[in-house]
């Protein structure tokens, strides 16, 4: 861990782990609610992937590019990171 960073702990896997446990206590996740830190997180890994999707945020930002991740709807500019 280097400057507070748990690499291993992506914005996605944090996503993921969030809607399975909504998923366990017998919710249906829908949303997930993203706070500007978490946007410019987000955008950071998918750049690093590459791809077409790394070309779509280049050409028209990460809120017009992606619009969902792991099927659940992204709310830009929350107050607190969640998913619902």
């Amino acid at each position: 861990m280097r400057n507070g960073y748990n690499a291993a702990m992506t914005l996605q896997n944090r996503i993921a782990a969030a809607a399975a446990t909504l998923r366990k206590t017998g919710g249906h996740p829908q949303q997930v609610h993203l706070t500007k830190t978490d946007a410019v997180q987000l955008q950071y890994e998918l750049m690093a992937e590459g791809g077409k999707v790394a070309q779509e945020i280049m050409l028209h930002g990460i809120q017009k590019a992606v619009q969902t991740v792991f099927g659940l709807r992204i709310v830009w500019r929350s107050s607190s990171f969640g998913v619902v």
